[in-house]
């Protein structure tokens, strides 16, 4: 009987149990004894945390942690006459919210969309260079960074919850239709909203952010772009990241986000993340949003600028690059000597691209439909004969013309068409390149021998056709 009895004790695999059950103690006060050394271990983790919690929310948190919250109360609330900060009633909450222009009655709308961790002061000089230029623009503290529209539920916080903001804000100022700009996590949102809501944007304008499939795609394999997002998974944490972060002020933040920023934004961000709950809600948004999934966006339609800096410390190269992928309409990507942070290192740059994206947009968007609609459909091209292609073939146009890389996944040849125009040519000018790619493989043309300048640019492609359709090199068949 007392073999039998060592010999179950054994099996818990536990010397200090075994020792504890042979004195009589029994196996399930074994299991309690374990357990109370897991918690033991928890409790000896937790004393440094909670002291350092301790320390900060006595000794060294904001004076005034809700001044924040009491100044945007007293904030008049939209009436479509303000300039500043106003509140505005959008989606059951209320949003803090920069507003200018809107004495230029006939203005297009802009709604602009701060990235983390910032808010919409970040926007100031690109504010009054628009409504200098005759637009009415918003520029709101989002989901979470808004005293009003703090929700605790981090289900409240997904990517379609955030979008619908936004049309709930163009629906509270008049906006029915819109251009919408956005910068990091700002620009992921920009994305959203032009990919589910093309009726409503007029164009879209991407800050440092990539197009989030591209992004995702990225991220599939072991490449440079895992190494630069890392640090979402720190962010995706419970607890710690708000204790790291939000420490002594936003310590952290202070000397490594915002180092570079004026006074008067530091003065702002430090105010707005020093409310209780602010930062939590903030770093919601990245525990909320799927990176790798390649499910949330399909090709963008309206017309699209995307500013990249090369130096860019969270989105690589190759994501940017095969942004071009997912856009189905007129694109411009601008690469900039600049790092993430745009607003602060090329600000300029930044006004001028948007400016001019903004003012071309009518005129390109008409030409476009005119044009695409112009083609001629009766001159044989496998363009006007052949079905969609698969989604595993794909093609990358770069900006200057000089490239044109074409990439087969499928797990056979294919043969196709790609028919490239611009609006900037003129009408039913195009130019068509002929290829004939292996399984699993790419291809890509040097010195194309035409350049796209600056104007926005469309390509399709095109089924495959027949191998005698395909005979011979690479031909243009018209062009500009």
């Amino acid at each position: 009987m007392l073999l039998n009895f060592r010999l179950r004790t054994q099996d818990l695999g536990d010397s200090g149990c075994q020792g504890a059950c042979i004195r009589g103690l029994g196996p399930h006060a074994c299991l309690i004894k374990r357990f109370r050394s897991i918690w033991l271990l928890w409790l000896l983790c937790l004393i440094p945390v909670g002291t350092a919690y301790a320390v900060d929310r006595l000794f060294l948190a904001p004076e005034c942690p809700d001044c924040n919250s009491e100044l945007t109360s007293k904030l008049p609330l939209f009436d479509g006459t303000q300039q500043g900060l106003v509140r505005i009633d959008a989606n059951s909450m209320e949003f803090r919210a920069r507003v200018a222009g809107f004495d230029n009655k006939d203005g297009e709308g802009v709604i602009l969309l701060h990235g983390f961790p910032e808010t919409s002061i970040m926007w100031q000089p690109l504010i009054d260079k628009l409504s200098e230029a005759g637009y009415r623009v918003v520029a709101f503290d989002q989901r979470g960074y808004s005293p009003g529209a703090r929700p605790e539920d981090d289900k409240a916080y997904t990517k379609g919850k955030i979008a619908r903001d936004v049309l709930a804000i163009a629906d509270a100022v008049g906006f029915e239709r819109f251009h919408v700009i956005g910068h990091d996590f700002g620009g992921a949102m920009a994305w959203v909203v032009a990919d589910r809501y093309p009726e409503r944007v007029m164009s879209l304008t991407a800050m440092s952010m990539p197009h989030p499939s591209a992004l995702a795609e990225s991220l599939q394999d072991l490449a440079p772009q895992i190494r630069l997002s890392s640090y979402i998974l720190f962010y995706k944490m419970p607890v710690l990241p708000e204790l790291v972060l939000g420490f002594d002020r936003a310590a952290y933040l202070r000397h490594f986000r915002w180092q570079d920023a004026p006074p008067e934004q530091i003065a702002e961000y430090e105010q707005v993340f020093g409310e209780p709950g602010a930062l939590h809600a903030a770093l919601d948004w990245y525990r909320m949003f799927e990176f790798r999934s390649l499910d949330p966006l399909g090709k963008i339609t309206p017309p699209t600028l995307f500013i990249w800096g090369h130096r860019d410390q969270a989105f690589g190269r190759r994501a940017a690059i095969e942004t071009a992928n997912f856009i189905d309409g007129p694109y411009r990507f601008h690469s900039v000597n600049a790092g993430h942070q745009l607003m602060l290192e090329v600000p300029e740059t930044v006004e001028d691209d948007v400016l001019d994206h903004l003012a071309n947009w009518r005129r390109v968007t008409e030409q476009w439909n005119d044009r695409i609609a112009a083609m001629p459909q009766d001159n044989g091209s496998a363009c006007d004969q052949s079905a969609s292609p698969p989604p595993c073939l794909s093609i990358f146009v770069a900006q200057d013309g000089k490239t044109l890389r074409i990439r087969n996944r499928c797990d056979k040849p294919y043969e196709g068409v790609v028919r490239m125009s611009c609006s900037a040519w003129g009408p039913d000018a195009s130019v068509e390149y002929r290829f004939d790619l292996g399984a699993k493989s790419e291809m890509a043309q040097e010195s194309t021998g035409f350049s796209f300048g600056d104007c926005y640019y469309r390509h399709r492609l095109c089924g495959a056709s027949t191998a005698e359709q395909h005979a011979g090199p690479a031909a243009m068949l018209s062009q500009p």
